[in-house]
């Protein structure tokens, strides 16, 4: 089996903020593939989640899955989910750092509430602060969802 390593480079660590609508999650995206080709950090979504406690223990299991090797346990892989956006979806998914586990989570239209769903692929930064920070999600906290940069 032949492995390869991409570098992945992100503009700044992804972050969970609160704000007077409620709470902004930022998921900072690296080099990614889209329908005009190769981009820097694209944009898929900026919008709310209609069910912000489910997509952000779902997120944390997709992440734990890309942070896990599972015949070494004890450490951790440096790696972070994919996201795609299909136009009708955000789709993050991640194979174990061993290449033994897959995770999915579809957030369907049913569960954005706002903008435009792009479209391409990128892997997006989930870091050890987001991840605590996404672990105390409440199922009535307004979550504010955008993947990509700010505009």
């Amino acid at each position: 089996m032949t492995r390869s390593l991409q570098a992945v480079a992100y503009r700044r660590p992804s972050v969970l903020e609160s704000a007077a609508g409620g709470q902004h999650l930022g998921l900072e995206t690296s080099r990614g593939a889209t329908p005009a080709g190769a981009v820097d950090h694209p944009r898929f979504f900026a919008g709310f989640l209609t069910a912000p406690q489910k997509a952000a223990t779902a997120l944390l299991a997709v992440a734990d899955v890309a942070a896990a090797r599972y015949y070494q346990p004890q450490l951790r892989a440096s790696l972070d989910p994919v996201v795609t956006g299909s136009g009708d979806r955000l789709r993050f998914e991640s194979f174990s750092g061993c290449g033994g586990v897959y995770a999915r989570l579809d957030v369907l239209e049913a569960g954005l509430d706002g903008g435009e769903v792009g479209h391409g692929t990128t892997n997006v930064d989930v870091n050890n602060p987001l991840r605590e920070a996404l672990s105390r999600i409440g199922a009535d906290d307004p979550l504010h969802l955008r993947v990509g940069p700010e505009e």
